[in-house]
């Protein structure tokens, strides 16, 4: 981790971090001792051809899935050994998603989609911060519609702005160029 004048400039570091499915001559390394530094304030992407664990290390750095071994350092605490609840709590309050699938609620408005996360977290609604977004994203007219009435883009822009909600400190985006 890099530190200058005492304070953290890293948001996310790996130390050794591997993922192993399988055992015996079903046993597949996924990812074998990652090292990785995200800078807080930084873009970071993570590219590579298909099946060679992009998605992976993405669901591993943000706890959706567990690692065999090493590390997951977040602001300078290791969130690797943290439990199932203890994880959730994190990712509801600290990360944004944006998933290849969008992942929206197909039974709820484009809004209540928006808001999902701050309504699972117990948080505070910033009303104002939230209409911001839904006017930046261009999806203003779509707030009363459900997921399966829009368009692919208008979906991945509802997901982006549910990934926004929260203020999440990091926003993880699978394959953000996808649509």
């Amino acid at each position: 981790m890099k530190s200058k004048g005492g304070v953290e400039m890293n948001i996310l570091d790996t130390i050794n971090l591997s993922k192993t499915y399988g055992k015996g001559e079903n046993k597949v390394e996924a990812l074998k001792n990652i090292n990785l530094s995200i800078e807080k304030g930084k873009f970071t992407a993570i590219i590579g051809p298909s099946g060679s664990g992009k998605s992976t290390l993405l669901h591993c750095i943000a706890g959706i899935d567990s690692i065999t071994s090493g590390k997951v350092i977040l602001d300078g605490d290791d969130i690797s050994k943290l439990s199932d609840d203890k994880l959730s709590k994190l990712r509801s309050r600290k990360f944004g998603f944006i998933f290849q699938s969008f992942n929206l609620i197909p039974v709820i408005s484009v809004y209540d989609n928006i808001v999902l996360p701050i309504s699972l977290n117990e948080g505070k609604l910033d009303k104002d911060y939230i209409d911001e977004l839904i006017v930046k994203l261009g999806i203003k007219s779509q707030i009363k519609k459900f997921p399966n009435e829009l368009s692919g883009g208008q979906q991945q822009r509802v997901a982006i702005a549910r990934a926004l909600a929260n203020k999440p400190s990091i926003i993880f985006a699978d394959e953000p160029t996808g649509n």
